[in-house]
């Protein structure tokens, strides 16, 4: 049995097509661009989740949690890049909170308001931005810490969307 080694098809030279049953609006006609296609919808399209929470009663000046029991100024998320802020969804056991949740990034000596989120008299607030239009930004040596800077709300959880750029 012998081995012949020659020149294989590269990745520019085999063809790709993206079959009809899949919706994925792939325009590439060969594998390189297909995956040159795949990483840049991939890198545009990231998400991080935090789930802060606090499983008592908030009164204004508490810190929420990231992880039980440490509350985000003495545990602050520190991603190591730039984030923006896409989409929050906070609510609370009671039907009618009314406070205001401070997102802070706490890096400086001062900490640094960057959005403030509002419940008047409701049980669940939302907001939304885009990547083009982020709620805030957080910089890339930046901590977040969220704290009820008025009112009190009774075991508020939230989450928060990030992406992340490069």
């Amino acid at each position: 049995m012998s081995i012949i080694f020659g020149r294989t098809q590269n990745c520019w030279q085999t063809p790709f097509e993206s079959p009809p049953s899949r919706a994925n609006g792939f325009t590439s006609t060969n594998a390189q661009e297909a995956i040159e296609e795949a990483l840049a919808l991939a890198v545009s399209n990231d998400r991080i989740l935090l789930l802060p929470s606090y499983g008592g009663n908030a009164n204004t000046g508490r810190y929420l949690e990231f992880w039980p029991t440490l509350d985000s100024f003495n545990s602050p998320v520190d991603l190591g890049t730039i984030a923006k802020c896409l989409y929050l969804n906070f609510a609370t056991v009671s039907s009618n909170a009314t406070t205001t949740i401070g997102f802070y990034n706490i890096q400086p000596a001062t900490p640094v308001l960057l959005y403030t989120l509002t419940f008047s008299a409701v049980k669940r607030v939302i907001a939304s931005g885009t990547p083009s239009s982020p709620l805030f930004s957080l910089p890339s040596n930046g901590d977040l810490a969220i704290k009820i800077d008025s009112g009190s709300i009774n075991k508020p959880y939230g989450l928060i969307a990030l992406s992340a750029t490069l």
